[in-house]
């Protein structure tokens, strides 16, 4: 297999250090909430595509991070090793630190799959709703995806799950954790709450294969219930990680107790943040972050003739006071070490949806708080 070479533009000031590789996309699934309305019928990557978007990261003394996804980037494992192969030689080229991983179903995981996975050293994160009631309801395919986690264990290959959290599943947190709790390969947790775009506010129907009726969309959880599923999902995170040899991490667990540590608020939640990161649509588009893919207001032009200017949407300071600058932050016991949100999920939730992130951090912070006192 040829390996791309790549050539500096040094016309194109852009500083890139979270690269999104959007594979496919088509997915083998239709979750009823996806941000993407991704379904079997899509667009992949062309190995041309994947070059030039390659190149877009360029040569620094910073970190890069790829992050390689979909749709369901497994559906193209040859998409997959082109990626590793050309990241490891552009990282080589331009003397950049580089980190892997990709986000997947689990549901059309196999050994050889698996096996270009610890090949690359890809870190691999999973995305799993709850407990598998559940995960069927919202995602489908729920015993196809557990059997995925279980190749990832015998394989000895360590995954993270990623958790989108809506009125759906925000009573089952606890019981999601129990269920991780079998696995010793399983080293974490994030909680991704709804995003209102795609299908979550437009219900969709596979128009070829049929294979999801049209469904009422899924809403937003209500703080009330979150502050009880927060709850029930550390109570249950904490008993679990006394019997774990490896402790199952929480996400923003870690990111409070970072900033508290840091004793100052972070200045940026992400890199889209900052206007160093990029998403790559498989047709050559450029957005600002994975949530924002396919929105026509967003584009930041094409791997082909790039807009970095357009990528500074949510940076700045207008960005900031977004975030911040609410009478409820000032009020706030972690207004100084808050870990702030998603630019993209404040993009597009109403006002209600984006007070949802303070619940989940209050409510950490009430269990950091006893662990200090006590």
């Amino acid at each position: 297999m040829a390996i791309k070479r790549f050539q500096i533009k040094n016309d194109i000031p852009m500083l890139i250090r979270y690269l999104i590789v959007v594979l496919t996309t088509r997915c083998n699934l239709t979750c009823r909430y996806c941000y993407n309305a991704a379904s079997s019928h899509g667009v992949d990557m062309s190995e041309s595509v994947l070059a030039k978007g390659m190149a877009l990261a360029g040569p620094s003394d910073e970190p890069l991070h790829i992050q390689l996804t979909g749709g369901e980037p497994t559906l193209v494992p040859d998409r997959i090793e082109t990626a590793c192969r050309n990241a490891q030689e552009m990282a080589r080229q331009f003397a950049r630190p580089l980190s892997m991983a990709i986000q997947t179903n689990a549901t059309a995981l196999t050994p050889q799959i698996i096996s270009l996975f610890k090949r690359f050293n890809l870190q691999v994160g999973v995305s799993l709703d709850g407990p598998p009631k559940v995960q069927e309801r919202l995602r489908g395919k729920t015993a196809l995806t557990l059997k995925g986690l279980q190749l990832l264990e015998a394989a000895k290959v360590p995954f993270r799950v990623t958790t989108v959290v809506s009125r759906e599943n925000v009573g089952t947190l606890d019981q999601l954790m129990w269920v991780l709790a079998g696995f010793s390969q399983a080293k974490g947790v994030g909680l991704d709450l709804l995003v209102r775009k795609g299908r979550a506010i437009a219900p969709h129907e596979d128009g070829i294969e049929k294979i999801n009726i049209i469904q009422k969309d899924v809403p937003p959880t209500d703080p009330d219930a979150l502050k009880l599923g927060m709850e029930a999902m550390l109570s249950a995170l904490s008993e679990i990680n006394h019997r774990r040899s490896t402790p199952l991490q929480l996400r923003e667990l870690e990111l409070v107790k970072n900033q508290m540590g840091r004793g100052e608020s972070r200045k940026a939640f992400c890199h889209a943040c900052n206007g160093e990161s990029v998403a790559i649509h498989p047709d050559g588009r450029l957005f600002p972050c994975g949530q924002t893919l396919g929105d026509p207001e967003l584009q930041a032009g094409t791997v082909w003739q790039p807009e970095p200017e357009k990528l500074n949407i949510f940076s700045g300071e207008t960005a900031l006071l977004n975030r911040y600058g609410s009478p409820a932050c000032r009020a706030c016991p972690l207004e100084n070490c808050c870990p702030g949100d998603c630019p993209g999920r404040l993009h597009y939730n109403d006002q209600e949806a984006r007070q949802l992130i303070c619940t989940v951090y209050r409510s950490i912070w009430d269990i950091v708080k006893k662990m200090i006192t006590h």
